[in-house]
């Protein structure tokens, strides 16, 4: 997607990035199961009470989910949050990290991941000012994982780096999670497009084609954060519509995903059924008040997604 050896803006935002994680620690998934269950949410840089809701999940919350191992969960989450000593102290290149946006007391998703008995791959997109922390996109799961990638978009205004992975047993079944940017950095970025949206829509442009050429052959599953303030007619979200992905079915219509000044649509889950391999994904909003009060859910500003995975012919 974008060569940082070769590109000398990126390759300074990585270089004041941690290493990535790779945490083994759920079971292996039984034989022939018939679907998953997959979590999609921003987890504002660890303001995200994640492990609440996985709680709450697993004591039956929302409908449940991760309790049953015939039905594995798996998390694509945004804006992890992880501090460790494979940051560099102190910052190696001043200007180029994401500005220190962390709340008092994050959760940092290594040990959430930890604490649930988790498996984990996580990637860091940029660094956290000059603290020692970073965030990034990650997959969890209640299952095993198998192989999995990371790879950064097109560079519009800051480092994204989209993280892939397959559960253990469904090899060729891929399931990234990815955050695209706001808007483009002037007179820098890799776009040539200075419309609103053009640059954003150029980056999910790539997303697509590298995931969809990649991965499709077994189905793949994108879900994030897309910063589509036009929701469904925003150029990100019908770029990605043209390279062939389709939307999970919602349960039930929703106008927004997000709670800020605006309230807009930032959050989808798309797929590609490569062949036959993914036969439907529902998909559904977790409120944490039935009647959508207050301009947080959960500690994030972000709606988390739940998206009921039901798989087809092998």
């Amino acid at each position: 997607m974008a060569d940082e050896t070769e590109h000398r803006v990126l390759a300074r935002w990585r270089k004041n990035v941690g290493a990535p994680v790779a945490l083994d620690l759920a079971p292996r998934a039984p034989e022939g199961i018939l679907g998953f269950d997959l979590l999609s949410w921003n987890l504002k840089v660890g303001a995200a009470r994640l492990d609440r809701l996985l709680t709450r999940l697993r004591e039956g919350a929302h409908g449940g989910a991760g309790r049953d191992p015939r039905r594995p969960l798996v998390l694509l989450v945004q804006e992890a949050y992880r501090a460790d000593e494979t940051v560099p102290h102190p910052l190696p290149h001043p200007g180029h990290e994401g500005g220190d946006l962390t709340p008092y007391r994050p959760e940092d998703v290594v040990e959430v991941a930890r604490r649930h008995g988790l498996s984990l791959r996580y990637a860091p997109s940029m660094r956290n000012g000059a603290s020692r922390s970073d965030r990034g996109n990650a997959v969890l799961s209640t299952a095993a994982l198998s192989h999995a990638h990371a790879f950064a978009l097109l560079y519009v205004r800051q480092r994204r780096v989209a993280v892939g992975a397959q559960i253990a047993g469904l090899e060729g079944l891929d399931v990234v999670s990815a955050h695209l940017d706001t808007h483009r950095r002037w007179f820098a970025g890799d776009s040539s497009s200075y419309w609103p949206g053009g640059a954003r829509a150029h980056q999910a442009e790539r997303l697509a084609r590298a995931i969809v050429k990649v991965d499709a052959p077994g189905g793949v599953v994108l879900a994030g954060d897309f910063n589509t303030p036009l929701g469904e007619r925003d150029p990100a979200y019908r770029a990605l519509l043209r390279a062939g992905l389709l939307p999970g079915r919602r349960r039930w219509a929703w106008r927004h995903t997000h709670h800020g000044i605006a309230r807009l649509h930032l959050d989808h889950v798309l797929y590609h059924p490569g062949g036959t391999r993914i036969a439907d994904i529902e998909v559904v909003r977790l409120d944490e008040h039935p009647e959508d009060w207050g301009s947080g859910i959960y500690g994030s500003d972000h709606h988390p997604l739940l998206a009921h995975v039901t798989l087809g012919g092998a």
